[in-house]
């Protein structure tokens, strides 16, 4: 079961969550060379080979080694369908409710999809949405012997099924509220993605500074929140599929992969749009903020800008009514 780290750091050993590429390719060399149940795999990675490595950054990038391999393998694993239907028939009856788990682990197939692709070679249904209505309620299923082996598969799954879905949800979940949370601690303000919604934004980051905020000299208008481990290839999708927007919209940001990344993640040319890549939230004392000045009753912020370079024009104007902390803190 998944333990958040403790916030307050204790006592505990903290495990690397940047990773050289060389250590990169040894983890996922292990993982394509591993034959057996990805959760096996998973509890090899953390507790055998790689102890000193963050172990949820080793959960991540064995989720996306085997989402990777399994994308390239669709249109094969839908042929086998009958074929592991009959073997699965003429073995039921000489094999206790374990028989598709032990097919997973020779056929080198994720349990749940294995069982996707019996029920749907056994149904002939064409929606998909039975046979996820099957697999999240293998009671409907009229063979009990086979509802038996589907369960078992779901319980023994890390990849796919409802357990894992709602698992991958719950700790997004509670890392975007770790950013609001230390966000707050901080005395940054802001809009979270529900108060962007409102306004009328689709595409909207974790949270959205209502002051943009000096971040070792870079401007940040906003922050997204990845409960997960950023690789290269990751990243650029991250990019593409979101933070190239924030950063059309709202200029310069931070992304949190909350469970480290690849050394070559932060310095890729896909970041010049004005990405900034950390594995955590950033240091108190690298924040330069902005208040209002004394004697000041009201103020404009920033207008928000598509353009990253005109933010940094944006804040320099804001200086002529704004201070740093520092300054209120001591003024001569």
């Amino acid at each position: 079961m998944f333990q958040a780290p403790d916030p307050a750091g204790g006592n505990v050993q903290q495990k690397r969550k940047i990773l050289s590429g060389v250590e990169y390719n040894r983890i996922c060399q292990f993982i394509n060379g591993y034959h057996g149940l990805a959760i096996d795999c998973e509890f090899e990675l953390r507790n055998r080979f790689f102890k000193d490595v963050e172990p949820m950054a080793l959960t991540c990038i064995l989720q996306s080694e085997l989402f990777n391999r399994s994308r390239g393998q669709h249109h094969k694993q839908e042929q086998r369908g009958k074929k592991l239907l009959k073997i699965y028939e003429e073995q039921k009856n000489a094999y206790d409710n374990a028989l598709l788990i032990q097919m997973a682990c020779v056929e080198g197939l994720n349990p749940v999809a294995l069982c996707r692709m019996l029920l749907h070679e056994k149904y002939k249904v064409r929606h998909r949405s039975h046979i996820s209505r099957f697999l999240k309620h293998p009671h409907l299923i009229d063979d009990p012997k086979l509802a038996a082996n589907v369960q078992q598969c779901i319980i023994s799954d890390n990849q796919e099924g409802s357990i894992t879905d709602l698992r991958r949800r719950i700790i997004g979940e509670e890392y975007e509220l770790k950013l609001k949370t230390l966000a707050t601690k901080a005395g940054i303000h802001f809009y979270d993605e529900q108060d962007l919604r409102r306004m009328g934004y689709d595409k909207t980051p974790d949270i959205k500074m209502i002051l943009p905020f000096l971040y070792k000299g870079s401007v940040i208008n906003w922050i997204e929140s990845k409960a997960n481990f950023g690789d290269p290839k990751g990243h650029k999708f991250n990019i593409q599929q979101q933070l190239h927007s924030y950063c059309n919209r709202f200029g310069p940001g931070i992304i949190i992969y909350w469970f480290g990344y690849h050394e070559e993640t932060p310095l890729l040319p896909d970041n010049n749009i004005g990405i900034t890549v950390l594995p955590d939230f950033p240091a108190k004392e690298d924040l330069v903020f902005m208040q209002l000045a004394q004697g000041e009753f009201a103020i404009e912020t920033p207008a928000i800008t598509a353009d990253p370079c005109s933010t940094s024009q944006n804040l320099e104007h804001s200086k002529e009514v704004l201070c740093p902390d520092k300054e209120l803190n001591n003024p001569s």
